[in-house]
C-alpha cells in the first residue's frame, strides 16, 4: 500500500517505522525539517517538509494516489483538515488521530459524515477501554467496543448447565438488546437462523449494548465477576475515562489524585467512585486504602517511572493484579520483566488499530474474526442505496452477512428484520470476507 502519514512526532514516526517494516510505501509529512530529516535517516521512507493542512504539500506527498492517509499531528484541527483535503484530492481512505474528546461521543459520526474521513482514533480512549476490560475481567473470550463504547461484541462460550443450550435460537432467552450474529462450532463459522439449535461448546459472537451482556453471560453459564476492588492512581484524561466507565458497575473504585484542585473536580463529577487526594506511591496511603486486599491496582499517571514504581509497591504489598500506563513502547518489555501484569501504551494501541485497517485492506474493519475468516465492519448508508429502500429482512443481504446494530445520530439500535436503515445511519455489520464487496454496493448509492 501507499500510505501518507501527516506528522513526524512520536506517534507518526512509530507508525512509519512499523508500516515500513511491512514493506509499504511510506511518505511522511511534517512542517519541521529536522523531524523529516531524522525519519528519512532512520527509516526507509520519503519525507516531505510542509504543513499537512496545505493542499499543495499533500499533492507533493502524492496523496492523490495513496491508499491510506493517516493524520497524526499534535493538532486535532490540522488532522481533520488534512484528512478532508486528502480525501478530496483522491486518497482512498483517511484515519484521523485526535486528542480531544470533543470529537467523540454523540458527534463522532456527525464529524465523520460531514468531513469524510473513515475512522477517528483517540489513543487515550483506546487505553481507557483496554484498562476497563482488564479490570472487569469478565469471562467472555474476547470483547470489542464500537460506536464510542456504546456497543460491544463479546465471544461467549456455552458451558454445561447453560440455559441456552439445546434450545433453538428463537426460543433462547437472549436479551432484547443483544443479537447473536454468528457462532463458531468445530472451527466453522455459522450464521444462525431462529431454528439453529445451540449446543454446549458453541462460541457465540454477540453484538449488543454493554448493560445486557452480563445477563447474557449468566444465561450462557458463565460467572460474571462482581464486587472487584480497584485502586486507580491518576485522575487525568485516561484515569477519568476509566473511572466513568466503572462508576455504575459493581466494581468498587478508589481514585487517587495528587493535585488537590483536580481531586475536588473529580469528586464532584463521579458518583460512586471514592476520590482521595494524595500520592499513589505513598506506602502509608496505600496501606490505608487496603492495597493488600485490592484485586487491581492501576497507575495511569503522566510519568512512566512513577507508574512502574507504584505497580511494584502495590504488588509487593498484596495487590492481585497491576496495570500500568506506558508512554514509551520500549518500556513495555521492561515493565513485564519487573512484574507488572499489564502495560498499556497509547502509541502501541493506536498502531495496532491502524495496522488492523491496513492488513484488512479497508479501513471500515473494526474487528477480525478467526484469523481473518470474517470481519466486523462499519458501513454508512448512503442516500439512494439499496439498504434504505426496504426493511432489513427484504434487503437481500449476501450469504454470511448480518447487521448487528444501527447508530443513528448517536442513538444505538439493535435491529430486527422489520427495522429499516435510514440514509446517514452507520451500521455495525458482521460479514464473511467474500460478502464485503456485495455489502459495499448495498450500502452505496451505486445502482450497479
Amino acid at each position: 500500500m501507499k500510505i501518507v502519514i501527516i506528522g513526524a512526532g512520536e506517534e507518526g514516526s512509530y507508525l512509519a517505522k512499523l508500516l515500513a517494516q511491512e514493506k509499504h510505501e511510506i511518505v511522511v509529512v511534517d512542517h519541521n525539517p529536522a523531524k523529516v530529516e531524522r525519519v528519512e535517516e532512520l527509516l526507509d521512507v520519503r519525507g516531505v517538509v510542509g504543513h499537512g493542512s496545505s493542499a499543495a504539500v499533500l499533492e507533493l506527498a502524492g496523496v492523490f494516489s495513496c491508499d491510506l492517509l493517516i493524520a497524526a499531528t499534535n493538532n486535532d484541527e490540522v488532522n481533520l483538515l488534512a484528512a478532508r483535503l486528502g480525501k478530496c484530492q483522491g486518497a482512498k481512505r483517511a484515519v484521523v488521530r485526535v486528542q480531544s474528546s470533543d470529537y467523540l461521543g454523540y458527534h463522532r459520526y456527525f464529524y465523520q459524515r460531514h468531513l469524510g474521513f473513515d475512522a477517528l482514533l483517540m489513543p487515550s480512549e483506546l487505553c481507557a477501554q483496554e484498562i476497563v476490560e482488564l479490570v472487569r475481567q469478565n469471562q467472555a473470550v474476547a470483547v470489542e467496543k464500537f460506536a464510542g463504547g456504546q456497543i460491544q461484541m463479546r465471544r461467549v462460550v456455552l458451558t454445561e448447565g447453560s440455559a441456552l443450550a439445546s434450545k433453538s435460537l428463537a426460543k433462547s432467552k437472549i436479551p432484547k438488546q443483544c443479537l447473536v450474529t454468528a457462532l463458531i462450532r468445530d472451527h466453522q463459522i455459522i450464521i444462525p437462523t431462529g431454528d439453529t439449535i445451540l449446543q454446549v461448546g458453541d462460541d457465540l459472537l454477540v453484538i449488543g449494548k454493554a448493560e445486557s451482556m452480563d445477563h447474557l453471560e449468566r444465561e450462557a453459564g458463565r460467572e460474571v465477576s462482581k464486587g472487584r476492588s480497584v485502586i486507580l492512581v491518576g485522575g487525568g484524561e485516561i484515569g477519568l475515562s476509566v473511572a466513568r466507565s466503572l462508576d455504575y458497575t459493581p466494581v468498587r473504585v478508589k481514585l487517587v489524585e495528587e493535585d488537590k484542585h483536580r481531586a475536588r473536580e473529580l469528586a464532584e463529577e463521579l458518583d460512586r467512585v471514592e476520590v482521595i487526594q494524595g500520592d499513589g506511591t505513598d506506602l502509608e496511603l496505600l496501606t490505608e486504602l487496603g492495597v493488600k486486599d485490592s484485586d487491581v491496582y492501576v497507575s495511569a499517571c503522566g510519568e512512566d517511572e512513577k507508574n512502574l514504581l507504584g505497580c511494584q509497591l502495590a504488588k509487593n504489598y498484596g495487590a492481585k493484579k497491576t496495570i500500568a500506563l506506558v508512554k514509551k513502547p520500549d518500556y513495555i518489555t521492561l515493565y513485564q520483566k519487573l512484574g507488572v501484569d499489564a502495560a498499556i501504551s497509547p502509541r502501541v494501541l493506536l498502531a495496532q488499530h491502524v495496522l488492523r485497517y491496513v492488513r484488512s485492506g479497508h479501513v471500515s474493519s473494526i474487528a477480525v474474526i478467526e484469523e481473518g475468516k470474517a470481519e466486523v465492519v462499519e458501513m454508512r448508508a448512503e442516500e439512494g442505496s439499496k439498504i434504505v429502500s426496504a426493511p432489513l429482512a427484504k434487503v437481500g443481504f449476501p450469504a454470511g452477512a448480518i447487521v448487528g446494530s444501527i447508530v443513528r445520530e448517536g442513538k444505538v439500535i439493535i435491529p430486527r428484520g422489520a427495522d429499516q436503515v435510514q440514509a446517514g445511519d452507520v451500521c455495525i455489520v458482521f460479514a464473511f470476507l467474500s460478502s464485503i464487496p456485495a455489502l459495499e454496493k448495498i450500502f452505496s448509492g451505486r445502482k450497479s
